[in-house]
């Protein structure tokens, strides 16, 4: 669960909050007791940001489901078989 700061406790831990999302790379900032607010350490962002990026690739998606799917049902290749599929 993130932490929750109000906007009075936000604007007084300003000069430190770069800091806490390091340690909580989410912090939600509430007005009134709701949440107005998502602080999120810059690696966070760039994370999600990729993610978004990846599983907006609707053949990589397809592929990955494929795959899931594959593990599930127990087809699997060993490590071994894998690298001499592909001529490794």
């Amino acid at each position: 669960m993130p932490k929750r700061l109000t906007i009075a406790q936000a604007q007084q831990q300003l000069p430190t909050l770069a800091d806490e999302l390091t340690e909580e790379p989410i912090i939600i900032i509430t007005q009134d007791g709701v949440p107005a607010i998502a602080a999120l350490s810059y690696n966070h962002l760039t994370a999600l940001l990729e993610t978004l990026d990846i599983l907006s690739d609707t053949e990589f998606v397809t592929q990955l489901s494929q795959s899931i799917l594959q593990l599930e049902q127990g087809n699997r290749i060993s490590w071994q078989s894998a690298k001499a599929q592909l001529g490794l």
